[in-house]
């Protein structure tokens, strides 16, 4: 290819890139066991405290002893994601300031995306599993009059649940949600760093209010689950493994690609509650 040709056809530097998709399932996870994981394998045994039985002691006689044996759950790495991309001769490519920096930046971003989706499986899964502690609430069409009401609901199980009051919680609603909830907000996004930082569009109560495209859906119910969780319900880790480029072995091109691997799990599932937004048939 000439790069006549090459410059002004193929790789204009007016770059416009997709929209990027309103969600941050991935980011409101807890990641302490992130560098654990990484550091030792693919797998994180979690331990947890199991709650003591509290017996009443008659003096002179023996107490009964029981046996801590903890409850486990098991952190796994066992989700791996890529992308390829030739380019037709990259060092053309890298002539253009910002090409190939863009693209690796646009591909890293739909990796993690896919973070986000498998968040919202593993939630989805746990919603809808037989015994599970997730609170939920009846099925409804949000409007004005009933918005707010049933954010308090949830805000009562996970507090039935005890999740204090005092605890950070994140609302991850879907538009149409949010639209009825947004003249309710306590504090809003403008000017506020914090807020933006946590990728919230406001707060309600002690809720951090965001718009999320991603949520999880069950067609056979004809719902859509809008969340309220703590950010230790789910456990989440993962990294770019490696971004690199290669050249083509028969050819003048180069191939970009990079591998993501990641892993999540429900681990606190009584701190979240799934309001269930009913959806067209």
């Amino acid at each position: 290819m000439s790069v006549a040709v090459f410059k002004p056809t193929i790789w204009s530097n007016k770059i416009q890139n997709a929209l990027e998709t309103l969600t941050g399932l991935r980011t409101h996870c807890d990641y302490e066991f992130e560098k654990e994981l990484i550091k030792a394998g693919n797998k994180l045994k979690i331990t947890g405290s199991v709650a003591p039985t509290i017996g009443t002691y008659v003096p002179g006689t023996d107490i009964d002893i029981e046996n801590v044996d903890g409850n486990d759950q098991e952190l796994v790495i066992d989700q791996f994601k890529y992308f390829a991309r030739y380019f037709d001769n990259v060092d053309k490519a890298q002539s253009i300031p910002g090409v190939l920096e863009n693209d690796s930046k646009e591909c890293a971003r739909y990796l993690h995306e896919e973070g986000d989706k498998y968040v919202a499986s593993i939630i989805k899964t746990e919603i809808e599993k037989t015994g599970s502690t997730v609170a939920k609430g009846t099925a409804f069409t949000p409007s004005k009059t009933n918005a707010v009401e049933k954010v308090e609901e949830g805000l009562v199980a996970l507090y039935t649940n005890n999740v204090k009051p005092t605890d950070e919680l994140y609302g991850e609603f879907s538009p149409k949600m949010y639209s009825f909830l947004r003249q309710s907000l306590t504090e809003v996004l403008t000017n506020n760093v914090e807020l933006a930082k946590k990728g919230a569009v406001g707060k309600y109560n002690n809720i951090m209010v965001c718009i999320e495209n991603l949520l999880p859906v069950n067609t056979t119910d004809h719902v859509r689950y809008n969340i309220i969780r703590t950010s230790k319900a789910v456990a989440f880790a993962g990294q770019i493994d490696q971004v690199k480029a290669v050249e083509k072995e028969k050819g003048f091109g180069d191939i970009v690609k990079g591998l993501y691997v990641y892993g999540a799990k429900v681990v606190r599932p009584e701190q979240i509650y799934a309001l269930l937004e009913t959806i067209p048939a």
